[in-house]
Formats: structure tokens, sequence, C-alpha cells
């Protein structure tokens, strides 16, 4: 047996497919889960740092900007001072400021603080010793000239110390400027980080399930409502009598798979089915030999046409056609050449021109029947004339090397003008008139009356 080497397509069943859906929704919940717990972890974390380091620090810088505004307005105060007792006061206050410094662990307040205080002692100091000598009495001006220039000099170092002091708060407070500015904007990018996070992740958690509805959207129109669709539509061809068609690609689906190749099978068995059945209904309706409608075909036929609603005139005709000698036929030629008449007869059956909605029938051995609708007695009486030449000009091959055989035909003609006539009469009726032609010699057509009276035409 040759093998077919085209490669199959891989199947997936219902049951997989659904499992392998359940875990990646499963996966996909414990990776955003993870996701969730890891970023608030760290969104907590910063707000820990946040509160336990960054604004105490924040407070602590609030706290010596308060302190180096303090000391700058103490210094400007000691350097504006007259009283020695003041001074003092101030001095011992900038003294104060300056060792608080020294608690916040940050050197270069701590040096710079130190520094304003002993610029503030250098200046009281100063100030004291101006102080001084401005009080003693000289007795000579020369000595008064030489107290003054002293005094004077003091008072410039003095004005020194109060520049270095003030210069020493400036730098002071620029470190602690640059030192908010860190710290703000460290806590601006933990801020922006956090949020950069949070939206990256969010935005991972909010994307990936739409992408992955829109994938399951598009498998799944390919691959399940695909086949569906093209399941139903053989299953309506099934119901129109109509080959099924079979799928360019087999379904991924393995149920789907085996469901369309079910409905295929059962596709090409009802058609095979149908195809019997028409055979069939055309040998239980036709006659086998001469192709004509049987003789139950004829009797439903009749019946019909007889039960429908119909005007006086004209009515139903019903012809018996019966071969006349038939029997010495096949007794003479054989029953082949006696089926050559019977076929002979049922063509002239098929070649008259009845003008009227008929059936053509074979009643029964060497019988015909013609039903004739809307058909009047004239009419029918011509039609069977037409029939009986027809008939009697046929030449038929014997099979047997002698001359033709030639037929003639004996036709009986019945005609209903009423919907109450029943099949069975008026085929009694035709029949009686048949009889009654074979009786008056054959090969000639006999009417018979509405009172089962025969008249002879022809």
């Amino acid at each position: 047996m040759e093998e077919n080497s085209a490669p199959k397509r891989r199947q997936l069943s219902l049951s997989a497919v659904a499992r392998f859906l359940l875990l990646g929704v499963v996966a996909y919940t414990l990776i955003a889960a993870a996701f969730s717990f890891v970023f608030l972890k760290r969104i907590e974390t910063q707000a820990n740092f946040t509160r336990d380091v960054q604004i105490p620090l924040i407070l602590t810088q609030t706290r010596n900007a308060v302190k180096i505004e303090r000391l700058s307005s103490l210094v400007r105060s000691i350097f504006l001072a007259k009283d020695r007792r003041l001074e003092r006061q101030i001095q011992l206050q900038i003294q104060a400021l300056a060792q608080g410094f020294s608690f916040d662990h940050h050197g270069f307040l701590v040096e710079r603080s130190q520094k304003v205080a002993d610029e503030a002692k250098t200046i009281a100091k100063l100030r004291q010793q101006a102080r001084d000598k401005e009080s003693s009495t000289q007795p000579s001006p020369s000595a008064n000239s030489i107290d003054a220039r002293v005094v004077d000099e003091l008072d410039r170092l003095a004005t020194q110390a109060y520049e270095r002091a003030i210069h020493d708060l400036d730098a002071m407070g620029t470190q602690l400027s640059g030192d908010a500015a860190v710290v703000a904007d460290n806590i601006a990018s933990e801020i922006q980080n956090s949020a950069s996070y949070m939206q990256v992740g969010w935005l991972l958690i909010l994307v990936v399930p739409g992408l992955f509805a829109v994938t399951i959207l598009i498998a799944a129109k390919h691959h399940l409502a695909a086949p569906i669709g093209a399941a139903i539509k053989n299953l309506e061809r099934i119901g129109r009598n109509e080959p099924v068609l079979t799928l360019e690609r087999l379904p991924l689906i393995s149920e789907l798979a085996m469901i369309d190749a079910a409905i295929v099978a059962y596709g090409q068995v009802s058609d095979d089915l149908h195809r019997t059945n028409s055979i069939l209904q055309g040998l239980a309706e036709k006659d086998p030999l001469t192709g004509l409608a049987n003789r139950r075909t004829f009797e439903s036929y009749l019946a019909a046409v007889l039960t429908r609603p119909a005007i006086s005139s004209p009515g139903v005709a019903i012809m018996m056609i019966d071969i006349d000698h038939f029997k010495s036929v096949n007794d003479t030629f054989g029953h082949l050449a006696g089926d050559r008449s019977l076929v002979a007869v049922a063509n002239v059956l098929t070649s008259v021109p009845w003008q009227a909605n008929h059936l053509a029938a074979r009643y029964g051995g060497e019988e015909f029947v013609v039903v004739l609708e809307e058909c009047s007695l004239e009419q029918a009486i011509e039609r069977a004339e037409w029939l009986r030449r027809s008939v009697q000009e046929l030449n038929i091959e014997t099979g047997t090397g002698q001359p033709f055989l030639r037929l003639t035909a004996s036709v009986g003609v019945a005609v209903s003008n009423s919907v109450s006539d029943q099949p069975s009469d008026i085929i009694a009726r035709a029949d009686r008139a048949l009889y009654t032609a074979k009786k008056s010699g054959r090969n000639n057509v006999q009417v018979a009356s509405l009172d089962i009276g025969i008249s002879k035409a022809g």
C-alpha cells in the first residue's frame, strides 16, 4: 500500500486547549500578583526611607537654616553692640548655637559655626580693647593721637572679623541650600522612578490581557467559528440534497476535525442514499422496459386529476390502448420482437402531439393508457385516431431476417366531466370501450358515452 507522504497537521483536543488557557490565566495572575507585591514593597521601602531618613534630614536642615539665620542676627548684634555685658551675652548665645551644629554630624557646618563663634569672640575682644584704649587718659596730645590710631586699627580688625563671620555664614547657608536641593532631588527622583515603574507595570498588566483576548478571538475565529460555520453550511447543503464541501485545511481542534469528517461522511452517505432513492423512485414510478409510467403511477395521477376543482368542460379523457394479436407476435417472432413492439408503441405515445397536460403509462402486458387533462371528447377522439394510424404505420424489425413486422392497435376512449367520477368508473368505461373496439374487428377507436353506452368512431 502506498503511504501518504504529505505531513499531517498536528491537532489539539478541546481539553488540551482549555488546560493551556487555564495555565496561561493562572501564570498571568501569579506574575501580575508577584509584580504588584514587589512594586508595592518597593514603594513601602521608599516611604519608610523617606519617613525615617529624608524627612528628619529636611527637618534638621530647616533647624540649621533657622540657626544660621539666628547666628547671622547675633553676629550683627555683637558687631553693633556698645556694652560689654551685652556683648558677653551675645557671645554666649553664639557659642551655644555653634555647639548645636555638632549634634547634626555635619562637618562643614560644625567647622564654620565654630569659626563664626571665634570671630564673634574676636569682635568682642577687639571692641573691649578699643573701649579700654578710649577710656585711658593720656597726658599729651601726641599720645592721644596714637591712641586714636590704635582704636581705629582695632575697629578695622573688628570689621574684618565681622566680614569673615558673615562670609562663613553665607557659605553655611549656601552649603545648607545645596544639601536641601540634593535631598529634594533625591525625593523627586524616587517618586519619578516609582511613577515610571507604576506606569510601565500597570500598562503591561492592562495591555497583556487585551492582547491575550485579541489573540484568543482571532484563534477562535479561525479554529472554532470557521470549522463550525463550515459544518453548518454542509448540513444545510445536505438538507438541500447538495454535495458537501471539504475543508481546505483540517481544523486544529481534533473534536472539530472529527465532527467535520463525520458530516462529510454523512453527506456522502446521504448523497448516495439520495441517488439510490432516485433510482428506486424511478423504478417504482416507471416501467423498466418502455420508460413510461407504470400502472401505480397512472392510478395515482388519475386520482389526483379527478379530485382537482375543475369546470365541467373540457374534462379528463382516458385512452386505453391494446396491441392487436400481440400473443401471435410473441409466438411467431419471439419475446425479443414482442419487446421491440412494446417499445415502438411507447415511442409513439411519447411523440403524439397531445397539446394538453397528459400522462402516458404502460397499464400491463400489451395494454397502454393515456390521461389527457382539459380535453374534450372531440379532441380525445382526434388524438386517438392519430395514435391508431401512427401505430399502424410502424415497421418493426423481427430480428429473424423476415420482413418488418406490422402492428395495429385498438383504442377505447372515456371522458369524465364531473368531479364525482371515481377513477375506477372512468377506467371501467374506457376498458369497456376498448373491449367493444376489439369485438368490432380491432384497429379502431370506440368511445364510451356518459351513460356507459358505446359509440363508434373511425
